[in-house]
């Protein structure tokens, strides 16, 4: 297994509608592999090996594999007078795992690391309500460490915000944060690059698909399985 490839691809930050960093990447596997590559108007990317064999019938049969490559994530919403930055989810979460979690806010200027924290009472001086509370995205603020001018210079509304988690091999198992779904992007360039390296003479034509926006709606895949119009998905 291409464990650097699943490595770049999970931790390649790209949330629904920013997924350039993700589909360039994709693009580095890609030769040798696809007669035709192409980017649709949503930002997926479309990829299709034509048959090696003649068709049984009018024409070949095609079969789609759709991946999706947008995680979930956040967008900035705002920045206060402390630059503390608020941000609004892409995605859905669970705020219950999101305390002291690390996140890097992607930038025109790089990427800047930050800790995610809700505003409100430490756990010694808590009311058991309190305790109980569970806080909602929108009371959550993300602290760069860097002065407030600083991070109104650098951030701006907008611009995306992933989870810094790193890849681990654990065992005969990996654990990494975008693993929904860049497995699955993983799995349709090693299944194509097996196929060639195999010299299959295969009658099908193969599309697989690289969507964007799954995580808020399945808008890629809505798109691309319509301009696809495969036999099989």
């Amino acid at each position: 297994m291409n464990l650097d490839l699943l490595r770049d691809l999970c931790q390649t930050p790209g949330v629904p509608g920013r997924e350039e960093r993700v589909r360039a990447r994709i693009e580095q596997e890609l030769e040798g592999l696809f007669d035709e590559v192409r980017v649709d108007a949503m930002g997926s990317l479309i990829c299709t090996r034509r048959p090696r064999a003649a068709a049984r019938g009018d024409r070949p049969t095609r079969v789609l594999l759709p991946c999706h490559m947008d995680e979930i994530g956040f967008y900035v919403r705002h920045i206060d007078d402390r630059g503390f930055v608020r941000v609004n989810p892409a995605g859905g979460f669970d705020a219950r795992n999101l305390f002291a979690r690390r996140v890097i806010i992607s930038t025109q200027e790089g990427d800047i690391p930050a800790v995610m924290n809700p505003g409100g009472r430490p756990i010694h001086i808590a009311s058991e309500e309190d305790k109980k509370k569970i806080p909602e995205i929108k009371e959550f603020f993300l602290d760069t460490g860097l002065a407030a001018e600083q991070v109104r210079e650098r951030v701006r509304v907008g611009d995306m915000v992933t989870l810094d988690e790193p890849f681990r091999v654990m065992g005969e198992k990996v654990v990494s944060k975008a693993l929904d779904n860049r497995i699955a992007c993983f799995l349709g360039i090693e299944a194509v690059r097996a196929l060639e390296a195999s010299g299959a003479a295969h009658r099908c034509e193969i599309v697989v698909a690289f969507t964007v926006q799954e995580e808020v709606g399945l808008r890629g895949a809505r798109t691309a399985a319509f301009a696809v119009d495969a036999d099989i998905a």
